[in-house]
């Protein structure tokens, strides 16, 4: 794969970043979600330094994954246990004919 920089633009600071043409998309959808939330932490706290905004997002954002992953969990146990039991029926269905 061929490496692409890209620029993005949070808390209207310039960075540049290399990363593969492959991830760029995810990546300027990602910068453009850590803006947004940094904007966010930045009107209600005018006065709160950049980096304790970056922190404050970065918080946020990984409470928000820890949550989703909880979730995902939750919803992957419950299709397995799904699924087990959909079997378990097949199989006696199976082995009654």
């Amino acid at each position: 794969m061929s490496q692409t920089k890209i620029t993005v633009r949070i808390l209207n600071r310039e960075y540049q970043f290399a990363c593969e043409e492959d991830e760029r998309t995810s990546l300027l959808a990602a910068a453009d979600y850590l803006n947004k939330s940094m904007q966010t932490i930045k009107e209600k706290n005018s006065t709160m330094s950049s980096d304790k905004i970056a922190l404050m997002a970065a918080m946020n954002i990984s409470h928000e994954l820890i949550k989703s992953q909880s979730t995902n969990n939750y919803y992957d146990t419950e299709v397995v246990s799904t699924i087990k039991k959909l079997n378990d029926k097949l199989e006696q269905a199976i082995a009654t004919n």
